[in-house]
């Protein structure tokens, strides 16, 4: 996503931009996002947005709890703001907008090159895949994910921890009786936790196909990397009635979960660095600050990234730019925001997913508070809104 947005954003203020994809052929696969209103304000000028409110959902309410009935959260977007929602989606219709807008643009598209180093010298970077020359470039923007081996070769201080628990995860057919929700979670101590979200259609779906539901089941790392060797139907009839046991209400849900190859696996990393360039390089996206789901900010952040880059570069030739002042004042100008939600997520990571006790303890006996003290909401929703851009004060401005 943060790749696809640069090119785009990038390619609109007259750069020309060469964009490489490793996958041979793109597909519109993965798993669903929340999409924030500071994400859909960077998509809106893009003038993207307004295709994906046509596949999305709006969702309003985040509602999670204990199997007892305890209340952990309940945060509503329109509390914080009248206008404001989150955007449910799958993650392949923003991509596949985002595929779309990048074909019928001036990017050069390469997939199925799957760059693996490079080299600065001068005023140039050359990319290479192997020991093939790809070329040589004023810039270049690294957009490869969290488990990046191209951001492990900038000369920067930076460390990629993987958290010790990922999920399993799919989109399922919303049945006809199913009950209206928004994102609707719950939690049994921070070892197990059931998320289920609305999303819409996929990118290319028929109107009258039926909106999917995404569902994201937490596991400790070791099960869902060896989930689908020691699955199968006995396997996947266990896993599904841990899930009803959990969570009743999506019993019916799970009558579209037939087959264990249906659950793809997510793992994530928690990527900090000193700062996100060196030299003519920089990291965005989940390259330089990977994070955990728990804030949702993924998609997010990727596309401010991308938003702000261009902002910077705007109204300026190509050739007169000074890439290694700009993208030094990109790291200076994203601090204060990425630090935030990086320290967020990794202070409330084991509260949600880990084999910790006290932690979740503590949740579900205070966080249920921020539902009813309006300014904790607040807080909450700004945060989860994506324009914290510090603990007390600090809001974005794009």
């Amino acid at each position: 996503m943060a790749g696809c947005a640069a090119a785009l954003a990038l390619s609109r203020q007259g750069l020309a931009v060469d964009l490489f994809e490793a996958v041979a052929e793109p597909q519109p696969i993965g798993a669903g996002l929340l999409l924030q209103p500071t994400g859909q304000q960077v998509l809106q000028a893009l003038g993207l947005l307004e295709p994906l409110l046509g596949l999305g959902a709006k969702v309003d309410r985040l509602f999670g709890d204990t199997p007892s009935g305890r209340t952990v959260l309940d945060m509503s977007y329109h509390r914080f703001s009248p206008q404001a929602y989150g955007l449910g989606v799958q993650r392949g219709a923003l991509m596949g907008v985002l595929w779309q807008a990048l074909r019928a643009s001036e990017v050069n598209w390469r997939c199925g090159v799957a760059a693996s180093r490079f080299e600065q010298e001068g005023e140039q970077v050359r990319l290479f895949a192997g020991e093939t020359a790809l070329g040589s470039y004023a810039a270049l923007l690294l957009a490869n994910g969290s488990f990046s081996k191209l951001r492990e070769q900038m000369q920067v201080k930076q460390s990629a921890r993987v958290f010790p628990y990922g999920a399993l995860w799919t989109v399922l057919p919303r049945p006809a009786q199913f009950p209206e929700l928004d994102l609707r979670q719950r939690f049994r101590g921070a070892r197990q936790m059931l998320g289920l979200m609305p999303v819409g259609r996929n990118f290319g779906d028929a109107p009258e196909a039926a909106a999917g539901v995404n569902l994201f089941w937490s596991l400790p790392l070791a099960e869902v990397q060896g989930w689908h060797a020691a699955a199968g139907a006995q396997g996947l009839a266990r896993l599904k009635q841990e899930m009803v046991d959990l969570l009743p209400l999506c019993e019916p849900l799970l009558g579209g979960l037939q087959d264990p190859a249906q659950l793809r696996q997510a793992r994530y990393a928690d990527v900090q660095m000193a700062h996100w360039h060196q030299g003519r390089v920089l990291a965005i996206g989940d390259c330089g600050h990977g994070m955990s789901p728990q804030l949702g900010q993924g998609a997010n952040l990727a596309l401010i990234d991308a938003h702000v880059l261009a902002g910077l570069c705007a109204g300026q030739n190509q050739g007169q730019l000074d890439w290694p002042a700009l993208l030094a004042r990109y790291s200076r100008e994203r601090r204060a925001h990425l630090r935030f939600y990086s320290q967020a997520s990794r202070g409330l990571t084991p509260m949600f997913q880990s084999n910790q006790r006290l932690a979740p303890f503590l949740r579900d006996r205070f966080f249920g508070w921020g539902g009813r003290l309006p300014l904790v909401h607040q807080q909450s929703i700004a945060t989860l809104s994506g324009v914290k851009t510090g603990w007390l004060l600090g809001r974005l401005k794009l």
